[in-house]
């Protein structure tokens, strides 16, 4: 049996490769039995280069819940997505958490078409103006549900990047190139081996000052949200296989 971080990589490579064709919504299935969860959606805006107006739904809801929610219009009170699409960080969300009986109805209709009741939303935003939320819920009770959040949003955090990313090549879309400096990509590489930044400033003989201004750099050319989003769009972007 593969541990829980060598199943990560696995799914995370299955992403990469899904942009060559292979079937995306197997991979968020697969996704959810990694991590026993109830569903997976991705939902972006401006990710398509043929009708940038439309919506890029993946989802493994069922078709009758998707087709619900558009006769509904739900898109229009879904406090998941005004939450997301406001936010830069990951947002844990509960339907039992609303006290309005119009969104008791539309979790409790959600739940009835085999939506989780627990949910974790990490919104993305890309460097051409797309957007994009990935939505993972689940069953679980609360003590569960609690005690998986820090692997949860550390792997999804990823995840959802590489995922979107995956999307946008499918959609023909070209990706910006970004260019970082020799010591940017050194820390950063660092980083990612699960060095601490006083560590890494012994490792190149600079301060540790110093090693966080190179790492706020990287975040900030690369559009991440923080160090760890930064080593992950720079696996994605083969950074670290370019002369530093």
């Amino acid at each position: 049996m593969p541990t829980t971080e060598e199943a990560f990589y696995r799914i995370l490579d299955d992403v990469n490769k899904a942009a060559e064709g292979a079937d995306v919504h197997e991979l968020l299935v697969n996704i959810c039995g990694l991590y026993g969860l109830k569903t997976a959606a991705y939902f972006g805006m401006n990710v398509s280069q043929t009708d940038k107006h439309s919506p890029y739904l993946l989802v493994t809801y069922s078709k009758n819940w998707v087709d619900h929610y558009k006769e509904r219009n739900f898109v229009s009170i879904d406090p998941v997505l005004t939450s997301g699409f406001n936010s830069i960080l990951p947002i844990e969300w509960s339907g039992n958490d609303y006290r309005s009986r119009k969104l008791r109805d539309f979790f409790g209709e959600a739940s009835a078409f085999g939506i989780g009741a627990n949910g974790l939303t990490v919104p993305i935003r890309g460097r051409s103006g797309e957007r994009a939320l990935f939505t993972v819920t689940s069953d679980a009770k609360q003590p569960e549900w609690q005690a998986g959040q820090q692997r949860l949003r550390r792997d999804f955090h990823i995840l959802a990047y590489h995922l979107h990313q995956m999307i946008l090549r499918r959609e023909g879309a070209e990706l910006p190139i970004v260019q970082l400096a020799a010591r940017e990509v050194e820390c950063l590489k660092w980083k990612a081996s699960g060095k601490t930044e006083w560590e890494i400033s012994a490792i190149l003989g600079i301060s540790e000052k110093t090693v966080r201004y190179y790492i706020s750099l990287a975040v900030t050319k690369l559009n991440a949200t923080n160090a760890t989003h930064a080593v992950a769009k720079a696996i994605n972007q083969n950074l670290f296989l370019a002369p530093s």
